[in-house]
């Protein structure tokens, strides 16, 4: 699972980050390179971890797991100030619309992101096989953006059907867990019941407000009140 949410975020940043940068343009902002740093990262690290657990107890897999509480900080304050700078940009409509759109997603993230993280490393030494599942969760959480960039998929390139379309196909990709669950337990686990009841009930409210007259006009107020306070 490591491997294809590696996959997909190389398919979903490749077109608009990875083959420029690989082709030689680094004119990209520095903010952007950082947060590029950070979460692939992350997916390198949760890679690690599952080769390393696959092998029973290791006491490297403990220290790394320790050591991914400042990568996750990293992740938090690096996503935090993205998000908000690029959802104070003056752009012009109907950009300006999607923006205020994907920002709803976007402070779900900084709940689910926390939440998520909290909820794997508290189980990590009474319930292994529930940390697990909670790190492989937030690691799908955490690919949403690249999977969301993949416009070449029937459906995610038409406004009218993106949000939909994004998460049938997130969905999709949760079906080997639910497969490892009842091969191994004979039943979905609890860690997966609650981690994708979150989850469905975000994509839920993720796609009740997209495009939402109400929340359109929420974000000018939050608009407003973040350039009065927004220091980067």
């Amino acid at each position: 699972m490591g491997v294809f949410f590696l996959a997909v975020a190389v398919a979903g940043f490749g077109p608009s980050f990875l083959f420029p940068l690989w082709g030689g343009n680094f004119s990209f902002p520095r903010a952007v390179f950082v947060h590029a740093i950070i979460m692939f990262g992350w997916l390198g690290l949760f890679i690690i971890q599952a080769i390393l657990a696959s092998g029973g107890p290791s006491r490297l897999h403990k220290y790394l797991g320790t050591a991914s509480l400042l990568l996750f900080v990293s992740i938090m304050i690096s996503g935090v100030t993205l998000s908000v700078a690029n959802f104070l940009q003056e752009l012009p409509q109907p950009i300006e619309a999607r923006l205020d759109s994907i920002f709803f997603l976007q402070l779900w993230a900084f709940v689910l992101t926390p939440l998520f993280f909290w909820l794997g490393f508290r189980e990590r030494r009474r319930a292994p096989e529930d940390h697990m599942r909670y790190m492989l969760l937030l690691t799908f959480f955490l690919i949403e953006a690249a999977a969301s960039r993949i416009t070449f998929l029937p459906g995610l390139a038409d406004d009218a059907t993106f949000i939909y379309a994004q998460y049938v196909y997130l969905n999709l990709m949760l079906i080997p867990l639910f497969v490892y669950d009842w091969r191994q337990l004979g039943r979905i686990s609890r860690a997966t019941i609650i981690g994708c009841g979150i989850l469905f009930f975000y994509q839920f409210t993720a796609m009740a407000m997209w495009d939402n007259k109400g929340w359109l006009k929420v974000t000018d107020v939050l608009d407003s009140w973040l350039s009065a306070y927004w220091l980067f």
